[in-house]
């Protein structure tokens, strides 16, 4: 069996959100970091390593690892060493190369793109810092420079805020004077908060699915029925209906997760969402969706749960939870 040398190697990451890339003597772009020492830590190894190199003292404790992999260290042939990379915020830092490096440059990972077959290594790894933070890559070319609405918009992740998120931009889009409609799916019942609020504004909206709740119990039903699916279907068709009126905004409420649960199948729902007029706007709410989805829309938000008081024993409070 070969034996791998483990190395630590930094994105470090300054205010403007650029990224620390150097170039070895022979020309080939480099993360900052090295081959741990026996007897090291990880981030301990990280930390000397980047100072070795480049005289920036980092936190260790901000240090997030985000990707690993093995890559061609250097030698005749290149020898290969088993990689983990952090994401290190490091502020605005002066830079001091050691020997082992020719020059430097903070690169806009979105926008910088390395060329070249010796580059692929580091170009591999700020494309997976891009998708780590939820970065686009590229530039979208079809829509650059377009002005007005006509895009889609989806909200996504574990996290509280997508449904909220989607709302605001109905109330942003009445402030306008524009006509904006929502579609709950998976939503039925009388407990939604929000529903009175979009009628005094005016917003027509159109909820399908059962009521979840066990009047009873209070318990939520998990359950995947065949009522479920024609509720969604009802709701897909009613999304067919809008799609050919003069809407300015439509918002599809968890049709993410209805499709993910299996209520809507992906292709039923890409085939409606292909009759949208150019100039309507479409957001896509709802955890789990489908990467289909995600290549569809102009813009891909993902709520990230990092804490929830629900954890916490505190139960979903009306006109704030729902």
């Amino acid at each position: 069996m070969t034996k791998m040398w483990v190395s630590n190697k930094a994105c470090l990451v300054n205010t403007q959100g650029k990224v620390l890339v150097c170039r070895l003597k022979d020309g080939r772009a480099d993360l900052p970091g090295g081959r741990m020492e026996q007897g090291e830590e990880m981030r301990e190894a990280l930390a000397r390593e980047v100072y070795e190199e480049t005289k920036i003292v980092i936190d260790v404790a901000k240090a997030r690892p985000f990707y690993a992999g093995v890559f061609p260290y250097k030698g005749t042939p290149p020898e290969p060493v088993a990689t983990v990379f952090y994401i290190v915020p490091v502020g605005e830092m002066e830079v001091v190369l050691s020997d082992e490096h020719i020059s430097f440059e903070w690169i806009d990972p979105q926008a910088h793109r390395l060329v070249g077959d010796n580059e692929r290594g580091v170009e591999q790894v700020l494309e997976a810092f891009c998708e780590h933070e939820c970065v686009a890559l590229r530039a979208q070319e079809s829509i650059k420079g377009r002005q007005g609405y006509g895009l889609i918009q989806l909200f996504t992740g574990n996290g509280k805020g997508k449904t909220t998120a989607a709302l605001g931009e109905v109330m942003r889009a009445v402030g306008a004077g524009k006509r904006a409609v929502v579609i709950f799916f998976d939503k039925g019942g009388e407990h939604y908060m929000e529903r009175e609020a979009l009628t005094k504004l005016g917003v027509a909206w159109y909820a399908f699915g059962r009521d979840r709740i066990d009047p009873r119990t209070h318990r939520f039903d998990f359950s995947i029925t065949q009522e479920d699916r024609r509720l969604g279907l009802e709701g897909l068709e009613k999304v067919r209906e809008l799609l050919a009126s003069n809407l300015d905004l439509l918002v599809l409420d968890e049709i993410n997760s209805a499709t993910d649960l299996g209520i809507l199948s992906v292709d039923a729902v890409l085939s409606v969402l292909d009759e949208k007029p150019q100039d309507m706007e479409l957001i896509l709410t709802g955890r789990n969706a489908p990467q289909a989805f995600i290549d569809r829309a102009h813009l891909v938000t993902e709520m990230r749960l990092r804490k929830h008081y629900f954890y916490s024993g505190v139960k979903a409070r009306g006109g704030l939870d729902f």
